[in-house]
């Protein structure tokens, strides 16, 4: 798993300077949120407080700058895309109450993050 990461994290430094003009990239969305992914494809009952605590830390990335919330939500998207993880929709409706939050940003299974 630990060298999954590490893959997923360096391909995300990459994207993340295609991404924008924000004060951070998708490899620290990715190390933020990926501790989420194995909740929201049903490999545990619970997130993780790794996962909970990181939501709280894109929650602040999120209000960097007016382009935070896209940000942030075109890498999560990138990221499923890219781990072919087929997030489950209960799961991620859940996933702010479980973890006690109210996100800054957008996240679902067909995210628009365009629109935001």
């Amino acid at each position: 798993m630990s060298l999954l990461f590490a893959c997923i994290t360096v391909l995300f430094w990459v994207i993340g300077s295609a991404i924008g003009q924000s004060s951070y990239d998708c490899s620290e969305v990715a190390d933020n949120f990926i501790p989420c992914v194995t909740y929201l494809v049903e490999l545990e009952s619970r997130p993780a407080d790794r996962c909970c605590s990181g939501l709280q830390v894109l929650n602040q990335m999120a209000k960097i700058n007016d382009k935070g919330p896209r940000n942030i939500c075109q890498c999560i998207e990138d990221l499923a895309y890219t781990m072919n993880a087929p997030y489950v929709a209960s799961r991620i409706q859940s996933l702010s109450r479980e973890c006690h939050i109210h996100f800054s940003f957008p996240i679902s299974i067909a995210m628009d993050c365009y629109r935001i």
